[in-house]
């Protein structure tokens, strides 16, 4: 009964993620003054979206996480980006949001839905992706 409880908590947890930050949009998108922030953070949403899942697909490829007895975890990519995304419009909230991110982790590796090394290799491939992304914009941006 309480593993289901707990199984039910984790499948919740990322469309909550999405449901808050959607909300958060909403209220800054009707503001003309935040209606920039939200372009950015919706356009680096999308694109981290997107490398989560091309990610997904490369490692069922190419099979880069087996190759190491891991496993590449869509649910901590794409709750990773939208916990990044939250980071950035809720500035007053980040520690409250990093502790239930944490909290959600911890619940898969107790549900045995992935190791450790699954999901912090996880972050550790989107998060340099998203690093590189931006020093490449930034670079782009410099040079004209």
């Amino acid at each position: 009964m309480l593993n289901q409880l707990l199984a039910l908590l984790a499948d919740l947890y990322t469309p909550l993620q999405a449901f808050a930050l959607l909300w958060v949009g909403w209220r800054l998108f009707r503001n003309s003054e935040t209606r920039q922030l939200f372009k950015q953070v919706s356009g680096w949403l999308l694109l981290s979206i997107l490398i989560s899942y091309s990610l997904m697909l490369a490692d069922n490829h190419w099979q880069w996480w087996p190759s190491f007895a891991l496993d590449y975890s869509t649910h901590t990519a794409i709750a990773f980006s939208l916990q990044l995304a939250i980071h950035k419009v809720l500035p007053k909230q980040r520690v409250v949001s990093w502790l239930a991110y944490l909290a959600y982790l911890c619940l898969m590796w107790l549900l045995n839905y992935h190791s450790v090394m699954d999901m912090l290799t996880t972050m550790l491939s989107v998060g340099l992706l998203l690093q590189l992304s931006a020093i490449c914009k930034v670079g782009k941006a410099a040079t004209k």
